[in-house]
């Protein structure tokens, strides 16, 4: 059963009763939940029809350029022009996140082709007063984590270190758990 942030703001509060403002956690469990994103790497796929002479791909929101694992059309691969070692005349991308442009040089020469970009998945919800219906991103198996994770900040807020400690130590081994419950790109 998927958790509201309202529920977890709940069952934080009674594992470590405090007067801190709800926009204050709210704040910190949009944190939690791209926290959360940048540990467990979860991979997912775009896929694209490339044309030939066309270099420029518009892709989902959700793909940003630090997590862009693979970029593969027909049988090449292309390397990120950014962040690999590059050599010339080899075939390179680079992804524009304000635009949500993947631009693939040199441009596929046979229209058709299946293309896959191969990223990891990242937190982009903004968590609100507004809306304490809101489901957080992670995987229902996971979303219980932001009870301890809600609990650890709230305890070492009120300088409790011990409890901190303790929530801070629960969340932070479910996590890595889930990790490898997530197979990486090869």
């Amino acid at each position: 059963m998927a958790l509201t942030i309202q529920q977890i703001i709940s069952e934080a509060d009674t594992l470590v009763p405090n007067i801190l403002a709800n926009a204050d956690k709210v704040l910190q469990l949009t944190q939690f939940n791209g926290d959360f994103f940048n540990i467990v790497k979860i991979p997912k796929t775009v896929r694209l029809s490339a044309t030939s002479g066309q270099s420029d791909y518009t892709l989902s929101s959700a793909v940003k350029a630090k997590n862009i694992d693979l970029v593969e059309v027909g049988v090449l691969k292309y390397l990120d022009q950014l962040s690999d070692a590059v050599s010339p005349l080899q075939n390179v991308f680079t992804y524009d996140d304000d635009s949500n442009t993947l631009s693939l040089s040199p441009a596929p020469c046979t229209s058709g082709l299946s293309g896959i970009v191969c990223y990891h998945r990242i937190g982009i919800a903004t968590f609100t007063t507004s809306d304490l219906t809101a489901i957080p991103e992670l995987p229902e198996e996971y979303q219980w984590t932001l009870i301890p994770a809600l609990s650890s900040w709230i305890a070492y807020t009120l300088d409790d270190m011990s409890k901190g400690a303790y929530y801070e130590q629960l969340y932070r081994n479910a996590w890595n758990t889930a990790t490898p419950n997530y197979r990486d790109w090869e």
